[in-house]
């Protein structure tokens, strides 16, 4: 597995723990920005590591 893959997923798991206390605190729109980071960074580490970017998703 690629170091970058890895890298993203603690990102995201950054993201999800700073939308969480963002939630707790009562801040809306720090709330939704981490989360929609959160979601793109996810997404982006999952197709990475599953090589969509790389072959596309049409050679499969």
């Amino acid at each position: 597995m690629n170091l970058l893959v890895l890298i993203l997923f603690l990102v995201t798991g950054l993201l999800v723990g700073g939308a969480w206390a963002a939630y707790q605190n009562g801040s809306v729109l720090m709330t939704v920005v981490a989360g929609a980071l959160a979601a793109v960074s996810a997404i982006a580490a999952l197709a990475w590591m599953l090589d969509i970017f790389s072959a596309g998703v049409a050679a499969k």
